[in-house]
């Protein structure tokens, strides 16, 4: 009877210690991934580190940021993209405006021209080839030129030679000629336009003689539109932006 009973308690007690022994080789085998799985050692992600709260370098976070600055620089191209393929159509244009642009660029032939003739003409009269009067004669040539021809550009600066309007219809393209006879271009928003009852200066509108385009960001600067030698080509909306 006493082997009897003693024979389950000893039973159980060696059930008792395997289960002891592989709970203590299932902690010590855990203990030992973890380890592993640092980022110093092996570089595994973090699902197969199991209880370890370090992340990778490559988490999924990483790439959403990634993913999502790509879409923005991919967005900013396309916009950048549609605006440089803005369609304009001409809604005004001067035929002249080669003309004013040869001139302005007058004033560097003749500046050039006077430079070079005014030491010969003294080396001339030196060698008494040339009379002191024609000296005079062509110096003062040669200045009065220069004179004369750097007011007709101050006058001829800035004058419209042609105006674009975008399918959007709330931007104009303004070119223009500079004082040394360049083209230039300019974009303006038709909001930034300031009306003709608002301008200071008015005189020359009532003369006739061209009209005085203002900005109102930046009143300094001043372009001219000449009504009588110019071709309106869309009416309506040139008379909708400058009046008749």
């Amino acid at each position: 009877m006493h082997r009897a009973y003693c024979y389950p308690i000893f039973k159980y007690a060696r059930f008792s210690l395997k289960k002891a022994y592989l709970a203590a080789l299932y902690f010590t085998g855990t203990t030992m991934f973890q380890r592993l799985c640092r980022p110093r050692l092996i570089n595994l992600p973090l699902s197969y580190c199991v209880g370890s709260k370090r992340h990778h370098g490559n988490t999924p976070v990483t790439e959403s940021v990634a993913v999502s600055t790509t879409t923005k620089t991919t967005s900013n191209k396309k916009l950048t993209v549609d605006v440089g393929f803005t369609d304009w159509r001409p809604i005004y244009q001067l035929p002249m405006i080669r003309l004013i642009a040869a001139f302005n660029r007058l004033k560097i032939y003749q500046a050039a021209l006077t430079a070079a003739g005014t030491p010969l003409a003294f080396a001339l009269n030196q060698a008494g080839q040339m009379s002191g009067e024609a000296l005079g004669i062509c110096a003062t040539i040669g200045v009065s030129g220069l004179i004369t021809l750097t007011v007709g550009s101050v006058v001829a600066s800035n004058v419209i030679g042609f105006i674009y309007i975008n399918d959007q219809q709330d931007q104009l393209k303004i070119a223009y000629v500079d004082f040394w006879g360049r083209r230039k271009e300019t974009h303006v928003d038709i909001e930034d336009l300031l009306p003709d009852w608002e301008l200071k200066w008015t005189n020359t509108m009532r003369l006739g003689f061209y009209q005085p385009i203002q900005m109102r960001t930046d009143e300094r600067q001043r372009y001219k539109l000449l009504h009588r030698f110019g071709v309106i080509i869309d009416p309506l909306i040139f008379e909708g932006l400058f009046g008749q």
